[in-house]
């Protein structure tokens, strides 16, 4: 029954390419709109994560970084640097600001950096340096070549004129754009001490505890607040479902619900239009149990074919969203696998549904029509 529920299935080529890609696009969409949302969430916290320092220290009362200001006071960081089991101690400058890239304003995480440090600057240097002179910066490669710019064109940052001397990978997404400056420059235009930080990230030495270090950073610098690099990126991923990440969160579930209805739909649609099919092999001596076989048989091929072309769709479209819009959409292997039950549960159903037409099928009347 294997092979007739097959040869059932693509008899006729063009129900089933119309069956088969329904599926498809309802896969498509699920994964999409999911992989909008895990990159909005990626790219939110993105610096956070990308940074070796599992430790971080800011002003007191501020638990975040994004939409949030904090200035620690200068000396700070060799303060840090004192403390025993510390390998690396890094203050970076931060502020929240447009960027102006030719004539656009482009809303940015602006972070001043430390010449020749391994930490604070990007972690993907496409092309050029992360060695910043006081007048140039480096900006994301994907927006760059959005707008025709490469090393030596210049942008505007509050009124700065500075020169591309790098660009970065993975430093814009939904809704952020990363850019970096010399320390020292944004100092002068902030109107602080180019031995100021709004952040400390520390790194400590290899095989050193992470939560006894914690405490003596905290015994040691009172007046700043020490968050762990987890602690840290979780507390921005809330605010930024606060702030609007539940509206695209919302997006997610509907789309999935529309997407688990179109598959369902699809499948008893399949199904239904082969009815003459199934009166033509219950006239001829097919048993309920074979017919069952029949029509779960051609369900799940259908959906098997329509979960793989969705799949393949869902990457492809990921890759030309991100170019045409440099929105991070991350497909995680983990969604994809994910799904295969509960399509396999969706799929059963829908065939349920037929299989009582089916079955109460009078084979007379197939021949009559």
């Amino acid at each position: 029954m294997l092979k007739v529920a097959w040869r059932n299935l693509t008899h006729e080529r063009t129900r089933m390419v119309i069956g088969v890609a329904g599926v498809a696009l309802a896969v498509l969409l699920i994964l999409i709109v999911n992989g909008i949302f895990v990159g909005a969430e990626e790219s939110m916290v993105a610096y956070i994560n990308r940074q070796s320092s599992p430790l971080w220290l800011m002003q007191a009362g501020v638990e975040n970084m994004h939409m949030a200001f904090s200035m620690l006071p200068p000396g700070l960081v060799e303060k840090v640097k004192q403390i025993p089991d510390v390998d690396e101690a890094v203050g970076v400058l931060y502020i929240i600001g447009n960027v102006q890239v030719r004539d656009t304003l482009v809303p940015s995480y602006i972070f001043g950096i430390e010449p020749g440090k391994s930490l604070g600057g990007p972690w993907f240097l496409a092309e050029g340096t992360a060695n910043l002179a006081l007048n140039q910066a480096i900006l994301d490669r994907a927006l760059a070549r959005r707008y025709r710019l490469g090393l030596g064109d210049a942008i505007n940052i509050r009124g700065y004129n500075l020169t591309i001397a790098g660009l970065s990978e993975g430093t814009f997404g939904f809704a952020s754009n990363i850019v970096f400056v010399n320390k020292a420059a944004m100092a002068l235009g902030m109107g602080v001490s180019p031995q100021s930080a709004s952040y400390i990230l520390v790194k400590p030495v290899p095989n050193a505890d992470v939560d006894s270090l914690a405490k003596k950073l905290r015994e040691a610098v009172p007046e700043a607040n020490l968050m762990t690099q987890a602690a840290l990126a979780a507390s921005d991923q809330e605010l930024g479902r606060q702030m609007g990440g539940d509206i695209i969160q919302v997006m997610n579930v509907v789309a999935y619900l529309i997407g688990l209805l179109v598959i369902g739909i699809s499948i008893y649609t399949i199904t239904l239009e082969r009815v003459r099919e199934y009166g033509i092999l219950k006239a001829i001596g097919a048993n309920d149990r074979q017919l069952l076989t029949s029509v779960f048989a051609q369900a799940f091929a259908s959906a098997g074919l329509g979960y793989v072309a969705g799949i393949g769709l869902a990457y492809a479209g990921a890759a030309l969203m991100q170019r045409l819009t440099l929105t991070l959409i991350i497909i995680e292997p983990g969604a994809v696998v994910g799904q295969m039950p509960v399509l396999a549960a969706i799929t059963a159903l829908a065939a349920l549904l037929s299989v009582g037409r089916v079955l109460r099928l009078d084979p007379m009347l197939v021949f009559q029509s």
